[in-house]
């Protein structure tokens, strides 16, 4: 009786989902805390080229980490 109320193949992929965007996203974040760290410091030791590639890494990290909340928003929303 209980298998009829709950799908459990549907809690299975909603509890799957949450679980592999909340790790993406706070993964995403640590890297952009990591480029944006190692390129004040790259920066303060006057190497240019780590420097913009910790930049690079640190915008990358942020337009990831704002694009999963959005994509988690938009999901909530339109339901």
């Amino acid at each position: 009786m209980l298998a009829t109320v709950v799908d459990t193949a549907e809690l299975g992929k909603t509890v799957l989902a949450a679980l592999v965007a909340g790790v993406g996203v706070t993964a995403s974040f640590s890297l952009m805390i990591f480029g944006i760290s190692r390129f004040a410091e790259m920066r303060r030791d006057d190497r240019r080229a780590s420097a913009t590639l910790f930049a690079t890494v640190a915008v990358i990290a942020l337009l990831v980490t704002v694009g999963g909340i959005v994509a988690g928003m938009i999901v909530m929303l339109s339901g």
